[in-house]
């Protein structure tokens, strides 16, 4: 099981966990996992996600509560509902999704909790970006 250890899964579900984590290693770029997410997820799945990344990037800025909540909860705007015609269909129904929903304290807070882990996911994904951004310096 790739040494992955988690009491809230059974080692049975475990198992499966990292069958799905291996296919999500076989993406090869940022187009195929889109893709894959889209047919994995639901959009607000999707957007919960999304939401969290970019709590994670603004706590690496340094920004408060308040300032994360203002730049990522949705303003209110009567473009809400429409749709960008350049934008490719998912095949998917649309409905009220989550990027009209005001990302909130409680969020910001568990995410942070996440990201002051120096082992955590977070810092592991944040450290092999700085990485590779530092290595494609370093080739130009």
């Amino acid at each position: 099981m790739d040494g992955i250890k988690d009491t809230h899964f059974t080692d049975s579900e475990l198992e499966e966990l990292t069958d799905l984590y291996n296919a999500m290693l076989t993406m090869r770029d940022s187009s195929e996992m889109h893709k894959f997410f889209v047919d994995l997820c639901s959009i607000n799945e999707l957007h919960s996600f999304l939401h969290r990344w970019q709590i994670v990037r603004r706590i690496e800025q340094g920004k408060s509560y308040e300032e994360i909540i203002k730049e990522i909860s949705p303003a209110e705007s009567s473009e809400e509902g429409k749709t960008d015609p350049g934008k490719r269909s998912t095949g998917r129904a649309r409905g009220k999704a989550r990027s009209s929903t005001k990302v909130s304290s409680t969020t910001i807070s568990r995410v942070k909790n996440c990201y002051v882990n120096p082992d955590g996911g977070y810092r592991t994904a944040l450290n092999r970006l700085k990485e590779a951004s530092e290595k494609n310096k370093e080739e130009e």
